[in-house]
């Protein structure tokens, strides 16, 4: 991979601009039943296709909103999960890994580095996120990192039949600086 595609990296991560070749992987992630349901944009029938557009749309301009692929250092190349900003004003993100990469700590890598990232290049006081509240993986890793968790409200997602409760969060670059240090 050229460094020139690399825009974070993290002790055993890079981030990069998605590519056509993600699309199978992509695929495969955010159809898994334990993915899925905790995303907005996946639903249970989304196809390659779909994802070969998903990717098209989410190609890396240098601004928000965007989206990256996230790589193995010692890996084979292949996307394993993902990390983005939705929005720009409010920065909303989002983030999703492989199950069969869960567990290492891996999605904490990859968002304390994406944050960091987002931080140092946009001008962003601060961050926001939201979690399904049956998802305590994701609150675990957001609060991990430092966010706060500032209420709930009602969220969806293309893989859920009904809207469902979410946690609110936010990360301001002070707080985020004082913790990294």
């Amino acid at each position: 991979m050229s460094t020139a595609q690399i825009l974070f990296e993290t002790p055993r991560l890079i981030a990069r601009p998605l590519a056509a070749s993600d699309a199978a992987d992509l695929r495969r992630i955010v159809v898994d039943p334990s993915v899925g349901p905790m995303l907005l944009f996946f639903s249970p029938d989304f196809s390659h296709e779909d994802a070969q557009a998903f990717i098209a749309r989410a190609a890396f301009t240098g601004r928000l909103p965007l989206r990256l692929a996230l790589v193995l250092k010692e890996g084979d190349g292949r996307m394993i999960g993902s990390v983005g900003a939705i929005n720009d004003d409010p920065v909303v993100v989002a983030y999703f890994l492989d199950p069969d990469h869960a567990g290492q700590g891996l999605a904490t890598e990859a968002m304390r580095g994406f944050c960091r990232w987002l931080f140092a290049t946009f001008d962003a006081g601060e961050l926001t996120a939201d979690a399904f509240t049956d998802n305590p993986a994701s609150d675990h890793i957001l609060r991990k990192i430092g966010f706060e968790r500032g209420g709930t409200a009602m969220g969806t997602s293309a893989a859920r039949l009904e809207p469902a409760p979410v946690y609110l969060y936010r990360l301001a670059k002070a707080r985020f600086e004082s913790l990294t240090q």
